[in-house]
């Protein structure tokens, strides 16, 4: 059977929309088997793969901020520490647990800011991997990691589709977030560094979108990266963008739908209990 791979792109609060295509490929019968993030992707992509429910994830989101996902930061590299996002996420997943340990096969990207190089985790610390992909320039000081430093993964490969042949998957599907984009003037800092961001990785992601089976652009024009307030809609623009292309995907790897009981037990999986956790835990974190 052909194995079929996901590759989730940056975004801040954009990633909402993720949480919507994951759940057009579960309603329609589709399992993945390999999965990848960068930034928020990340993120996404590490609690579908450890199995966290779906919509315990919606239910925190609805509760973020970047300023509950901001640490003050002594750093003359950052003005935050991003550590709030690894706490977070370990906490979810049941501690800081290694990337091998995942259900399905995980890869996380994220950029050495001292050498350009592109840095991919598919082993070791998820809270070092999601911390590094997470990391904002600018915004959160870079992450040590021997004698490298971090920081958020879109510089290099914000749609991270290349790393999923090597996970074995035939059939490549890319979701890239960056693809239909409004720019708002900026009233701050992070503002700035946002549109900056934004700008920098449109192009390669297009790029690197063009090398999947199949690409899914949600229309996310109308929200920004702090958009935490818009969960359903963006929940709601990922699973329209993502219909038709849960039925090609089906069409080339030559799948049945799974009958409903099979999707009924799915939807108790990991759909189901992400969001109400991680609201309390960033409550705490509050």
């Amino acid at each position: 059977m052909k194995k079929i791979g996901i590759a989730l792109s940056g975004g801040g609060a954009l990633g909402i929309a993720h949480l919507g295509v994951l759940k057009a490929f579960r309603d329609g019968g589709v399992a993945i088997d390999c999965i990848a993030g960068t930034s928020v992707g990340a993120v996404v992509a590490t609690c579908y793969a450890f199995g966290v429910p779906m919509e315990d994830v919606v239910k925190v989101a609805k509760e973020l901020s970047w300023f509950k996902l901001s640490r003050m930061s002594y750093s003359m590299t950052g003005l935050a520490a991003n550590t709030a996002m690894g706490e977070a996420v370990a906490k979810l997943i049941g501690g800081d647990k290694r990337i091998e340990e995942a259900n399905i096969p995980l890869a996380l990207v994220a950029t050495d800011i001292s050498t350009g190089e592109k840095v991919v985790f598919r082993s070791g610390s998820v809270v070092t991997a999601v911390t590094a992909s997470t990391c904002v320039p600018g915004l959160f000081a870079p992450i040590s990691y021997g004698d490298r430093l971090l920081v958020d993964g879109g510089l290099v490969e914000n749609l991270p589709v290349a790393e999923l042949a090597a996970m074995g998957a035939d059939i490549t599907v890319g979701v890239n977030l960056a693809r239909w984009r409004n720019y708002e003037r900026p009233r701050h800092a992070l503002g700035v560094l946002v549109n900056s961001m934004d700008i920098m990785i449109h192009h390669q992601s297009v790029s690197h979108g063009a090398a999947a089976s199949v690409i899914i652009e949600p229309h996310v024009e109308k929200y920004t990266w702090s958009s935490w307030d818009k969960a359903d809609e963006l929940l709601a623009e990922g699973r329209r963008a993502a219909i038709t292309a849960v039925m090609k995907v089906r069409t080339l790897a030559g799948r049945r739908r799974r009958s409903n009981r099979r999707a009924k037990e799915a939807k108790r999986g990991w759909y189901t209990r992400a969001a109400r956790w991680l609201a309390g835990m960033f409550g705490d974190l509050g």
